[in-house]
């Protein structure tokens, strides 16, 4: 009897323990963001390989991002950047939730590079610091050019 009253006592206090640390979660991270690390909320590039170039012909590759499980995606800013060696010949042009590639290769090879997504939100007062449970995402990516 004495033993059964006492795991009582100590699932209670793993109980009570357990209350208090969401409590204080809640109250020094905001509802908003444990709401978006719950449901997942993240920017998201998407993992689709680039087109294959053939040296002096025209090139077009698109790169999208997203913010997974978001319904209002499209009102965050989407802020891009590339980190690496693209083709001599190939440029690239930022369009709100994608990264297009243009121009006519010159040389032939694999061509890595990173890119790196930073999204924020707008609110009433200007952008809100943490909009998703992450704030950024990184993919790697390959430009193939032949001949």
């Amino acid at each position: 009897m004495f033993f059964d009253s006492l795991e009582g006592m100590e699932r209670t206090t793993k109980t009570i323990r357990l209350c208090l640390s969401i409590c204080i979660l809640f109250l020094f991270s905001g509802c908003d963001e444990v709401y978006e690390c719950i449901f997942n909320i993240n920017p998201e590039i998407h993992d689709r390989p680039l087109e294959i170039g053939l040296v002096g012909e025209r090139y077009y590759g698109i790169i999208t991002a997203e913010i997974s499980n978001e319904v209002n995606d499209n009102d965050y800013f989407y802020d891009f950047d590339i980190i690496g060696e693209l083709p001599p010949g190939i440029f690239f042009d930022v369009n709100r939730r994608s990264i297009e590639f243009f121009g006519i290769p010159e040389e032939v090879g694999n061509y890595r590079f990173r890119v790196e997504l930073f999204v924020e939100s707008y609110d009433y007062d200007g952008f809100d610091g943490s909009p998703t449970c992450s704030d950024s995402a990184v993919r790697d990516f390959v430009i193939q050019v032949v001949d």
